[in-house]
């Protein structure tokens, strides 16, 4: 297993005692309050005993019921509290929960989207709902990364993005914020129980999936392995693609005459749903047949090109661009054209490749019994019914490359108008040099302090350290295509033998972490726990297509990349009825 020395014995007691652990230290939980911390600026704000309690529902919403809760302890802290830029006050804060039935372990929870919150601490995973790493008996710590949504909050200066104009913040954002809160939640642990966690792990998707890069690249001795989900680990970069998304569909939707009330082209309107289909229909005829079933899923992904498709779609352009030809049964031309320009990704004015292109996928829309998903065209485009922007790509993605991916931050109000137009008029080229100026007290570009994509893993592996990684085929905020390159430069640097220490599965039809037309329900953690300590090699996994999906209930196999499911001869909807090859 590679554990120091003076874990290896505690590490096999642990693993010897089964998955209940054995109860913790004698050490009372309001104690926790004057613990010695290795940053001495930390202050315990809460350490209090909670009793189990059932999950809970949320409201009438589209929203899973909350995760049950076991007895624990619950710690809130913060340290390195300071005064910043704008008068603004900012600290680190974390939030810990200690199970009274532990198993010996500690899971480290990452953040999403701006963070700016301390996280619910539970470890739950993207693709098991209800599922919590807490729940098992793992201690987990959550963090707002260094700055508070509801203190850290100029509407002059985007709102909730307000730090990105703060150079420390920024900093602690973009991935300094973990060493501090993995040291604090080790010592709080050893306090409490009287012991070291035998096994650290990160989990994190998105965000939360840039940071486990960041946790195994930057603080490598901290953790053990690392289950990283759909990582925007170029993020400066993607965000300069949904500056370049939302002015191709821009284009469009003026084209078409659909002007918001602000003046601005309503992005939104670029495409209908029924458009969505046609397209994703075009996709399907190109592709379905090539992974050898034709089931509304696109298993051979990778050959699935732009050459492939533009034929498809060129069948059902409408005569011209002239609203008059446009009918339920074809797109515009111009349609067709922005679509391909968004799925090529954002180049400079030379050529040069901003970010990445994107899979053609399935999952960019499917007919369901809830309706059309709306999983890809609400970070590309937005709702088409509504009658402002609404689109996640302005509403998230403007505010964030204005203050946080560019140096120096822009003054952007945090006004759907002021963003519309930010994002709209922007300058690809120079976003795109922005992007790597150096700037502040720590003379950190957004390049420095947000992208994980370093190829030399050994401090890391050495250790023994495992990491599994899974991404939507189409994901539209983080592409595929950008992990797998990154995957292939680790491997070209390992000499081909990278798979000793991670895997990658691609899910195809699966959107930003959940939801399209995919088999998107899996455990994958459990996959990553049995290889880092018991050295069982990941291999083919069951995934269960959700009920807001065209085929509940159905189920296909993940396979460790780049093997991917055959059918067997069964006309089964089992994962069975597959193997990978």
């Amino acid at each position: 297993m590679n554990l120091p020395t003076t874990h290896h014995a505690l590490a096999l007691a642990i693993l010897f005692a089964g998955s209940s652990g054995a109860a913790h230290a004698a050490s009372d939980c309001a104690a926790l309050a004057k613990a010695a911390m290795p940053d001495r600026s930390s202050v315990i704000t809460l350490a209090a005993l909670r009793e189990a309690s059932p999950a809970e529902a949320r409201g009438n919403g589209p929203m899973p019921p909350a995760a049950a809760m076991p007895a624990h302890c619950e710690i809130i802290g913060k340290m390195q509290e300071r005064q910043g830029a704008n008068g603004q006050t900012y600290a680190i804060k974390f939030h810990l929960r200690l199970p009274t039935d532990w198993n010996g372990r500690f899971v480290f929870q990452g953040g999403g989207g701006s963070d700016g919150f301390l996280g619910d601490a539970n470890g739950g995973f993207s693709s098991q709902p209800g599922v919590t790493a807490l729940a098992k008996g793992y201690a987990v710590v959550s963090s707002d990364s260094g700055h508070d949504n509801a203190v850290n909050n100029d509407p002059a200066r985007q709102g909730v993005v307000t730090f990105g104009h703060d150079a420390i913040a920024r900093h602690n954002y973009g991935f300094g914020y973990i060493g501090p809160v993995a040291r604090a939640g080790k010592a709080l642990i050893r306090a409490y129980y009287g012991r070291a966690a035998a096994f650290t792990y990160f989990v994190g998707g998105s965000k939360g999936g840039q940071e486990a890069m960041m946790a195994v690249q930057r603080f490598p001795g901290e953790f053990d392995a690392a289950l990283i989900g759909y990582p925007g680990f170029h993020l400066a970069h993607a965000s300069i693609a949904q500056l370049w998304d939302g002015q191709a569909f821009g284009a469009v939707a003026k084209a078409m005459g659909q002007i918001g009330a602000d003046g601005l082209p309503l992005v939104n309107k670029a495409m209908s749903d029924e458009d969505i289909l046609l397209t994703q229909g075009a996709i399907l005829a190109a592709c379905d047949a090539l992974d050898g079933t034709k089931d509304g899923m696109i298993e051979h992904f990778t050959a699935c090109t732009t050459a492939r498709v533009m034929p498809e779609m060129m069948k059902i352009a409408c005569k011209s661009d002239n609203m008059a030809d446009k009918t339920s049964a074809c797109l515009l031309p111009m349609q067709i054209a922005a679509m391909r320009r968004v799925m090529g990704g954002p180049l400079t004015k030379d050529g040069k490749a901003v970010y990445s292109d994107w899979a053609w996928d399935a999952g960019i829309g499917a007919k369901t019994a809830q309706g059309v998903t709306q999983g890809w065209r609400i970070w590309k485009m937005g709702g088409y019914a509504s009658a402002i922007n609404n689109g996640a790509l302005l509403r998230l993605g403007a505010p964030s490359n204005s203050a946080v991916f560019r140096s120096p931050p822009l003054d952007v109000a945090d006004d759907v108008t002021s963003l519309t137009r930010y994002a709209l008029n922007a300058n690809i080229d120079e976003a795109y040099a922005a992007a790597h100026v150096k700037w502040g007290e720590l003379k950190e570009s957004p390049a420095d302090f947000m992208h994980a994509d370093a190829t030399d893993l050994l401090p890391f592996t050495r250790r023994g350290g495992k990491i599994i990684l899974f991404h939507g085929v189409s994901d539209p905020v983080f592409s595929v295509l950008d992990t797998m390159r990154w995957l292939d430069a680790v491997n070209k640097r390992e000499k081909g033998k990278a798979g000793r220490f991670v895997q990658f599965y691609a899910v195809p039809g699966m959107n930003h972490g959940r939801g399209g037309p995919a088999t998107d329900r899996f455990d994958i953690f459990s996959q990553l726990v049995a290889w880092r300590e018991k050295g069982v090699k990941p291999g083919a996994i069951t995934a269960t297509a959700g009920a807001d999906t065209p085929w509940p209930g159905r189920e296909r196999l993940l396979c460790p990349f780049p093997a991917r499911p055959h059918r067997k001869g069964e006309d089964s909807e089992k994962a069975s009825a597959f193997t990978c090859q």
